[in-house]
C-alpha cells in the first residue's frame, strides 16, 4: 500500500504541475474568470492522472482485469467530478471569503481532495470489475435510500423551530432594528440542516394597504432569477394558493415545482405581516435529493413616514452536509443563502417602487 501510495502522490504532483500550469495559463495570459478555467485545468490533470494510474500506480491490476472503458467511465463519473467539484468550491471558497489568489486557493482545494482521492481509486476505480459492482451497491444504495425520505426525528426538529419562530414573530410588539445586511446560519438537526436568514429592504413612497394590494394582485413574485414560472391557483380575500416553479443553483443547479399557501394580516393601517409555507416540493425530474425539503417565509411590513419597512425571515430545511465536507461546503451554503435574501428583497423593493 505504502508503495502503491508513493506512486500516486508522484502521479498527482506532476499533474498538479499541470493543473497550475493551466490554470495560470488560462487566467493570466488567456484572461478567462477562475471558476470555468479551474473546471478546464483540472480535467486535462485528471486525464494525465488516469493514464499514470492505469499504467504505474495500479498497472498491476489493470493488467488482471479487463475493462479499460469501464475504468476510465467509473474514473470520470467519481475522480473527475468530485474532484472539479471539490476543486471549486474549495477554490469559491478561498478567493470569494478570504480573497485568495486563485493559484492558492486551488493548492488548498487539491491538498484537501487527495487522501480521498486515492481511497475511492484504490477502493473503486482500479479494481475488478466484480469487487467494483460489491462497492457500488455497498456505496450507493445506503445514499440513495438516505435521500430518499425525510426522516421523522428531521421533520420533529423543523416543526419545534418553526413554531419557535412562529410564537416569537407573533408576540413581538414592534419590530426590532433592522437588518441592514442579511443575517443567518445553518442549525444541525438530527438528519437535516435548518437554513434561517433575516432581511430587511425599505419600500420607499408606500404605504402598508397600497403595498398589500399589489402583493395580492396579481399575487404572484416580483420576477427574479430563481421564479421561472409562477400562478395563482386559489385567492380568498387575504390568502393566495401560488405555483412557483423555482431553481436553485449551486455545484448542481436543481428545478422544483412547488405550491405555497400565502396569508396576509392586517394588524393596523400602519402594520402587516404575511406568511408563506410551502405545501408541495418536488424536484421536476421526480428524484428527492433532500436539497429541498421544507421552505418558509415570514413577512412584516412597517410603516415608516412615507416609506414601508418589510422584514424577512426565511426557514429552509434540507438534508445534512457530511461532515467532512462541511469545512469547504459551510462557507458557500452561507454565501448563497445570504445571496438569496438579498435577490428576493431587491426584487420586491424595485417592483414595488416602479408600480
Amino acid at each position: 500500500m505504502s508503495r502503491r501510495l508513493s506512486r500516486f502522490l508522484t502521479v498527482g504532483v506532476m499533474g498538479f504541475a499541470l493543473q497550475l500550469g493551466a490554470l495560470a495559463l488560462l487566467t493570466t495570459a488567456v484572461g478567462w474568470p477562475y471558476a470555468p478555467a479551474t473546471a478546464v485545468a483540472v480535467a486535462l490533470a485528471a486525464l494525465h492522472n488516469f493514464w499514470w494510474h492505469e499504467r504505474w500506480t495500479w498497472g498491476d491490476r489493470a493488467a488482471a482485469a479487463p475493462g479499460l472503458a469501464g475504468r476510465l467511465a467509473r474514473y470520470h463519473v467519481t475522480i473527475g467530478a468530485t474532484s472539479i467539484g471539490g476543486n471549486l468550491i474549495v477554490t469559491a471558497w478561498g478567493v470569494e471569503l478570504f480573497g485568495w489568489n486563485p493559484i492558492l486557493a486551488n493548492v488548498a482545494a487539491v491538498a484537501v481532495s487527495s487522501l480521498a482521492t486515492f481511497l475511492v481509486s484504490d477502493r473503486w476505480v482500479f479494481v475488478r470489475l466484480a469487487t467494483a459492482g460489491a462497492v457500488v451497491i455497498g456505496v450507493l444504495s445506503p445514499m440513495e435510500a438516505a435521500s430518499a425520505d425525510v426522516k421523522p426525528e428531521t421533520v420533529a426538529a423543523w416543526n419545534e423551530h418553526v413554531s419557535a419562530t412562529e410564537g416569537r414573530l407573533r408576540t413581538a410588539a414592534e419590530a426590532g432594528p433592522p437588518a441592514r445586511e442579511p443575517q443567518g446560519d445553518v442549525i444541525d438537526v438530527p438528519g437535516g440542516a435548518i437554513h434561517h436568514w433575516r432581511g430587511s429592504t425599505l419600500i420607499r413612497g408606500a404605504t402598508v394597504d397600497r403595498l398589500l394590494h399589489s402583493l395580492l394582485y396579481p399575487g404572484t413574485p416580483p420576477p427574479q432569477q430563481d421564479v421561472l414560472e409562477a400562478r395563482v391557483i386559489g385567492r380568498s380575500a387575504d390568502s393566495l394558493h401560488v405555483y412557483l416553479k423555482l431553481v436553485r443553483r449551486t455545484i448542481v443547479t436543481v428545478t422544483y415545482d412547488t405550491e405555497h399557501e400565502m396569508r396576509f394580516q392586517r394588524h393596523s393601517g400602519r402594520l402587516a405581516t404575511s406568511q408563506s409555507v410551502a405545501t408541495k416540493i418536488v424536484e421536476a425530474d421526480g428524484r428527492d435529493r433532500g436539497f429541498l425539503w421544507r421552505l418558509n417565509s415570514y413577512w412584516r411590513y412597517v410603516q415608516a413616514g412615507d416609506s414601508v419597512r418589510v422584514d424577512l425571515e426565511s426557514l429552509s430545511l434540507s438534508r445534512h452536509v457530511p461532515g467532512l465536507l462541511r469545512p469547504a461546503a459551510r462557507p458557500l451554503i452561507h454565501r448563497i443563502g445570504r445571496e438569496s435574501v438579498i435577490r428576493t428583497l431587491e426584487a420586491l423593493r424595485q417592483h414595488l417602487e416602479t408600480t
